[in-house]
């Protein structure tokens, strides 16, 4: 896509320039490269406890409008990671090294018809960061609040 932006830009028209990545995939392939994860986690999910909280779910839901049932879920942005993956050598291992463990916990929340989506809320680990210097939190797309433990 990048190719072909640029080609635009000098002026190539779609007729004159065609980009693909069949280029990549063929030198991939002919150098046993792959693309694998560095390091990670496999979990596996019941089944029958899922059907079974689905089920639970919708019965307990039954007497709300869509409109009044909110879903929040905190998550970690892990702002300064690596990635997980890399294009290796078949034969050679992934070794990834050390990660960093700066980040910041987000919440973000909806009702169930998607109609109304609050603002998130960020929680880092200063009441004013240097990055905030001459902004004011409150007029943020976000709510900033600090870790009370940091």
């Amino acid at each position: 896509e990048k190719a072909r932006q640029t080609a635009e830009q000098l002026g190539y028209t779609s007729e004159t320039f065609k980009a693909s990545n069949g280029w990549l995939e063929k030198f991939c392939n002919r150098h046993a490269i792959s693309f694998r994860t560095i390091n990670g986690e496999s979990a596996s999910v019941d089944n029958s406890t899922v059907e079974e909280w689905t089920q639970r779910l919708s019965t307990i839901l039954d007497g709300f409008d869509e409109n009044d049932v909110f879903n929040a879920d905190e998550t970690g942005l892990c702002y300064r990671a690596t990635p997980d993956r890399s294009l290796v050598l078949s034969k050679e291992e992934c070794k990834g090294g050390k990660k960093s463990k700066e980040r910041l916990t987000v919440l973000p929340c909806s009702n169930l018809a998607g109609t109304e989506k609050l603002k998130p809320v960020v929680i880092g680990k200063s009441q004013r960061p240097r990055c905030f210097k001459n902004i004011t939190t409150s007029k943020l797309p976000v709510t900033w609040l600090p870790n009370r433990t940091a």
